[in-house]
Order: C-alpha cells, then structure tokens, then sequence
C-alpha cells in the first residue's frame, strides 16, 4: 500500500505541478504515462496518494482506508466508463484508459483490505 501511494501521490504531484507550469492541458487533460490528466485529477491523485502513506502508520486505519478506496476507485472505473462511452470526459477528464486503471486499483485495494484484515483478524486470535 506503500508503492501504491508514493506512486499515485508522485504522479499526482508532477501532474499539479506541470499545471501550474503553464503545460498545455487539452480539454480532457495533458497525456502523461498514457494517461489523460486534468488538474482536478492530479489533485485527486495527490491527496489519495497522501492518504495512502498516512494511512500506512496503522493497522486498522490500512484496512479501512484500503477498503474505502477500493469503493472509491470502483464507483470512478463505472462513472469513468459510462462517461468515456457517451465521450463527455468532464472535470477529471475521463478516458476509457482510466477506467482500467480505476478498475485495477480497485481490486489491488480490495486485495489489500481483505490480507490486511486476514492479517489483522489472526494477530487478534493469537493474543
């Protein structure tokens, strides 16, 4: 859940960064690592990417906060999905790219939650 965060969180940053450096964003976003990224977007990722690493400092704050973001990452592959099939990207400019991400990291963190919590239900047992 580490990697997940400094990754999502670094991408997120250069992306708000690159924004603020007068890149030019289309209207559905600047193209970075085969992604389409708005500002609201790399926004998103940062403060996710933050939460992730706080969220590393404890055992149950991990398990919840990997089972929020596996919803959260799966209800934005959906409105990301029906989104890019009506081709209206909107604010976070959505692609059908981004959905596989979305879809993807919404099982590595619901992955995540249910070993956290396996991990975290034995470590319980053993007391």
């Amino acid at each position: 859940m580490m990697i997940e965060g400094l990754v999502i969180g670094v991408l997120g940053g250069v992306a708000l960064a690159a924004s603020m450096g007068y890149a030019r964003f289309d209207a559905d976003g600047m193209p970075m690592l085969g992604l389409k990224v708005t500002p609201p977007h790399a926004a998103l990722l940062l403060i996710v990417g933050t939460l992730a690493l706080l969220a590393c400092l404890g055992r149950r704050s991990a398990v919840i906060f990997s089972a929020l973001t596996a919803f959260g990452w799966a209800v934005l592959a959906i409105v990301c999905t029906i989104k890019a099939a009506q081709h209206a990207p909107g604010v976070l400019g959505f692609d059908p790219r981004d959905s596989m991400v979305y879809g993807a990291l919404s099982a590595y963190n619901l992955a995540t939650a249910l070993l956290l919590a396996l991990t975290l239900s034995r470590h319980h047992r053993q007391r």
